[in-house]
């Protein structure tokens, strides 16, 4: 079966998701109010009629530049929907994982046994939108093998990676 956007085709046959997850569209609210308000204003200028104003002497340079902004901010938009539509995270009984595209796949997973380190990375935005990055280091690398962007609540999802670690360990 063609699935897009679930992990399930990576599974073993024991394991079971215990949390999926994608990153958070309110820690892209002010991108979408942003490229919104350009989308409206670059409306506003492409319909704008200027015969009797001092606009019309730059009136085709106004409607090619609005045409752009418009055609920038519907791209930029489809972007950030992409971002989040094509990154998927999951915690599964056994590990962790992260899959990202949609026509084609980069996917990762770690077990738990051999994460050594979990970066947490918040900025004031990220704080207000209880939003951040998580970055997992594993046993015998410097840099993180995996990288959760703007999730929700990345407290709760560190600590519950921490819980399944502590479990592992013990087992």
């Amino acid at each position: 079966m063609f699935n897009l956007f679930n992990l399930n085709n990576h599974l073993d046959s024991d394991e079971k998701i215990i949390k999926f997850f994608r990153p958070s569209r309110k820690s892209y609210l002010l991108h979408y109010i942003f490229y919104i308000l350009l989308f409206l204003i670059g409306t506003f200028f492409f319909f704008y009629d200027p015969r009797g104003s001092a606009l019309f002497i730059f009136w085709k340079f106004i409607n090619y530049a609005a045409a752009i902004v418009i055609a920038f901010s519907i791209v930029m938009l489809i972007r950030i929907e992409y971002r989040i539509l094509s990154r998927r995270y999951a915690l599964t009984d056994q590990r962790i994982m992260y899959s990202n595209g949609i026509f084609s796949e980069i996917f990762k997973s770690v077990q738990y046994k051999y994460i050594s380190d979990i970066e947490f990375e918040q900025s004031f935005w990220d704080k207000v939108m209880d939003t951040g990055t998580l970055k997992v280091h594993t046993v015998g690398t410097d840099e993180y093998q995996i990288r959760y962007r703007k999730v929700s609540q990345p407290m709760k999802i560190k600590k519950m990676i921490n819980d399944m670690q502590d479990t592992h360990i013990k087992t």
